[in-house]
């Protein structure tokens, strides 16, 4: 019967069932870590290659594996052995503790080629996203876009790049590209822009000029305005002075006639008024009445429901029940409030 397990997985053989020594005493453990640690030793770790690579991360995979197994073992062993579990644990702990830092330095190799391996991704990704940016950018400046083409031009594509290089070629000529034609269209806006700064000083000064002539008419014309101003004024004052006389004729005929006709009216006004007062109040009279019927119409409705309730309710005669309404409405029941 085979009481060795051989499997792949592990960095060494170990027994099928748990070794009690092993987890007893300390030699033995020493010794089966010894052979682990020797097993090791035997790799010499690259991380040049893919190859390298996975075989260490096969070693630390194994170290992990027979960590698990033994500590797996120490397990099966507590229950079958329970006056050694104190030792066992403390031994497992020792085997937890050792074999997981050397996995972790067995691994070390590996961990630092993936970050210096991310390191140097993250690198050529900035200056790739660098020199991306440029495809994207709006037209500036000429200036300020010549500046940045230099940039790029003076960016150097080479092996430096590792597998980045390819596409680090392809971004900078695309770069180059909008540079250029971006370039073009800022340098044409700004011509277009002196173009029209030109014609508009030009413009400017044409339209000063018509001013002045403009200036200069309007004063002849102003002066010829003015005595044309001081003939009519004249000739006003005159018409002025004779309507006024009529006028003055006018408004004192029209101010008797007006005297009259606010007197005429003054006394329609007070009759209509005081046939208006009269109209306002028969109609509150008429309002009060109604006002008091409906209060009344309102009271009876309510009182002949409570009356009803308690007839319902206390299996009384109506009369009684008009009675207790009564009696509460006339404040006659003490602490007794009724509301309409």
């Amino acid at each position: 019967m085979d009481v060795t397990s051989t499997s792949t997985d592990l960095i060494i053989a170990l027994p099928v069932k748990a070794d009690v020594a092993t987890f007893t005493d300390e030699k033995a453990f020493e010794d089966l870590y010894e052979k682990i640690v020797k097993k090791v030793g035997e790799h010499v770790p690259d991380v040049s290659t893919k190859v390298g690579r996975d075989a260490i991360a096969s070693l630390a995979y194994k170290v992990a594996r027979t960590k698990t197994t033994l500590d797996k073992q120490g397990k099966d062993l507590t229950e079958e052995w329970r006056k050694n579990t104190s030792k066992v644990n403390a031994t497992r702990n020792t085997i937890s503790e050792r074999l997981e830092a050397l996995q972790k330095t067995v691994r070390q190799p590996l961990t630092d080629w993936e970050v210096a391996e991310d390191a140097r991704i993250d690198k050529h990704q900035a200056a790739l996203d660098t020199l991306l940016s440029h495809v994207t950018l709006t037209v500036r400046p000429s200036e300020e876009l010549r500046t940045m083409l230099a940039s790029v031009d003076a960016t150097i594509v080479d092996d430096s790049w590792d597998e980045f290089r390819d596409r680090a070629d392809l971004a900078k000529a695309d770069a180059l590209a909008a540079l250029t034609r971006l370039i073009a269209i800022a340098e044409k806006q700004e011509a277009d822009a002196r173009e029209l700064a030109e014609l508009r000083a030009e413009r400017e000064a044409r339209e000063a000029a018509e001013q002045a002539k403009q200036d200069e008419e309007a004063r002849a014309e102003e002066e010829r305005q003015a005595e044309q101003r001081q003939k009519e004024q004249a000739e006003r004052i005159e018409r002025e002075a004779r309507e006024q006389a009529e006028r003055d004729a006018q408004a004192r005929i029209d101010a008797a006639e007006k005297e009259a006709r606010e007197a005429n009216e003054r006394a329609e006004r007070a009759a209509a008024d005081e046939r208006q007062r009269i109209a306002d109040e028969q109609a509150a009279q008429v309002a009060e009445q109604q006002r008091r019927e409906a209060d009344i119409e309102h009271r009876r409705t309510v009182n002949n429901t409570v009356v009803n309730a308690l007839v319902a309710c206390a299996e009384i005669s109506p009369d009684q029940a008009r009675k207790i309404v009564a009696h509460m409405v006339s404040g006659l029941i003490p602490n007794v409030t009724f509301h309409y």
